[in-house]
């Protein structure tokens, strides 16, 4: 592969030479891998972290991939750690992808070059936590990625340049997190050499049509029977497979809905019954309409079809 070369000149401050990357989980891992690819030179080392009891977890992929390039790998069992790598390293830029602690103005302000992050979204739409799966959730058309610096405030930053995608009728949050992977492969490639020449642009964003997400937690797939169906059904697809799941009960047993689809009539019942059980899954009321369940799983077992094992009547709690 033959890589392109950026100019240096030592005395412009806006010459990056040392990146120091700065991630974890899947897109962390594809973004590192790109900027490699890019430009290998620039890397000066990677940081991500313990994550092992997260399902997404990558710190295996990390090691591997940190050992073949022969880079310095610092993987942090704490946030107060990042300040010590950061005085150690003395990087030109920093460059973030999937990291969930804040860092501080303290640190953001030390590396001359600041810290370029990318969110999940159109930025100033959608600041904060998992953007994906509210714009799912709230049935969002479109959305995209944004590559931008961060600053002391939550994605509040200049933006470097946008890639848009469309959010189809079905899709899962597994489709659009590869749409925006996708976009993430796109922006990098535009501006990676750009950013380390010092000649990438920067666009203020627009505070008045800002808006902002909250953490969502496993706890907070409880579905809601009494809203409509085609609420619920984004609520299901926007939890779906890598993430936990939406969920309910039947008496004290929790089970995952999976797969669901639109009924598409009109169904007038008691929201959360069972009322049909067909060779398309399970038909269940909602307070609007009603869904079809194609794939659930009660806790310890294995998925299965829903039509296996739902019956008539059951009423969802």
């Amino acid at each position: 592969m033959v890589h392109r070369k950026y100019n240096i000149r030592i005395k412009d401050k806006n010459i990056v030479n040392k990146v120091l990357f700065i991630g974890s989980k899947h897109l962390g891992l594809s973004c590192l891998k790109i900027i490699f690819s890019i430009e290998p030179r620039s890397l000066a080392a990677i940081v991500t972290l313990n994550d092992t009891i997260d399902i997404r977890c990558k710190l295996k992929e990390f090691k591997a991939f940190a050992e073949q390039k022969k880079k310095k790998l610092y993987i942090l069992e704490k946030q107060s750690e990042l300040k010590n790598i950061i005085e150690k390293v003395k990087p030109d830029l920093c460059i973030v992808v999937g990291w969930y602690w804040k860092i501080s103005p303290e640190i953001l302000s030390s590396v001359p070059n600041g810290f370029i992050g990318l969110h999940a979204s159109l930025l100033p739409k959608y600041r904060g936590f998992a953007p994906l799966v509210w714009a799912i959730i709230n049935g969002e058309k479109r959305t995209g990625i944004s590559l931008f610096y961060l600053e002391d405030g939550i994605d509040t930053g200049d933006i470097i340049g946008q890639k848009q995608f469309t959010i189809s009728q079905t899709d899962s949050i597994r489709t659009v997190l590869e749409k925006s992977e996708i976009c993430c492969d796109k922006l990098l490639k535009e501006n990676y050499l750009k950013i380390l020449s010092g000649n990438a642009s920067k666009k203020s964003q627009t505070n008045s049509y800002s808006t902002y997400c909250s953490e969502r937690k496993p706890e907070d797939g409880l579905i809601n029977w009494i809203d409509s169906n085609k609420n619920i059904y984004n609520f299901i697809r926007a939890q779906s497979e890598p993430y936990p799941g939406a969920f309910t009960y039947i008496d004290s047993k929790k089970i995952r809905i999976w797969k669901a689809n639109i009924f598409p009539y009109p169904y007038h019942g008691i929201p959360g019954t069972i009322t049909r059980i067909n060779s398309d899954g399970a038909v269940v009321v909602c307070g609007q309409g009603a869904l079809i369940l194609n794939e659930v799983q009660f806790e310890d077992q294995n998925k299965c079809p829903a039509q296996a094992v739902l019956k008539y009547g059951i009423r969802f709690k």
